[in-house]
């Protein structure tokens, strides 16, 4: 007797993997969001000066819902990660907390010193440079989207990686001018990944990717 635990559709997507995938979509894009319209509401804060503390909160509110919602990535990612790595699933999570935790931080200090943490943002592309490079890694080995959108995930994550210590050694100007260019590869990963998951979700031709030990996407019994 066979029995199928998890239905396949004709693109080799099962229904809980495009369950995780919309979800993943839906937070990569939401986190996005809020990250820079975040950012922006801080920035006009200490550009004006005018002592109006509104924007600076909900800067700070919309900064720390992103940081919530690439932890529900990294929670939603960890059991499709780890059919392929589960060590590099379990790094891919604590990485996106540790972005988290730095994303809280700064807001506390922002809010308690009423002072700009110049750069503030490095520190978080820092985190999301490293998790970043995790996850394309895996997308790539386990062919879980279409091979040349992992290497665009590699690439733009290395190339913000390398940009962190430029800026803060002065050496390009990042947010402003042709140094902006650094963010583009990263950028069109973070924009083109999530709306592939939504419309078609993880693309799993094969469990050869994955190890002996890891679970079977479906599985044969007697």
């Amino acid at each position: 007797m066979t029995t199928t635990h998890t239905h396949r559709d004709r693109h080799g997507t099962d229904t809980a993997s495009r369950s995780t995938a919309r979800s993943v979509g839906a937070l990569f894009l939401f986190s996005t969001a809020t990250f820079l319209v975040g950012d922006a509401l801080i920035q006009e804060y200490f550009s004006t000066g005018t002592g109006r503390t509104g924007s600076l909160v909900a800067g700070v509110l919309l900064q720390t819902l992103c940081g919530l919602a690439v932890v529900g990535i990294g929670l939603a990612l960890r059991r499709t990660l780890g059919r392929y790595s589960t060590t590099l699933a379990t790094a891919y999570l604590v990485t996106r907390c540790l972005e988290c935790l730095a994303i809280v931080a700064v807001g506390v200090y922002l809010l308690a010193t009423k002072s700009l943490f110049e750069q503030y943002e490095l520190l978080v592309y820092l985190f999301s440079g490293i998790a970043g490079l995790v996850l394309s890694f895996v997308l790539l080995r386990a062919r879980l989207v279409p091979v040349w959108l992992a290497w665009l995930g590699l690439v733009g994550y290395g190339v913000l990686l390398l940009a962190i210590p430029a800026g803060l050694l002065d050496i390009a100007t990042l947010d402003s001018g042709p140094g902006m260019l650094m963010y583009v590869p990263g950028g069109l990963f973070e924009l083109i990944l999530p709306i592939l998951l939504i419309a078609k979700g993880f693309h799993t031709p094969s469990m050869r990717a994955a190890g002996p030990d890891r679970e079977p996407v479906t599985s044969v019994g007697a």
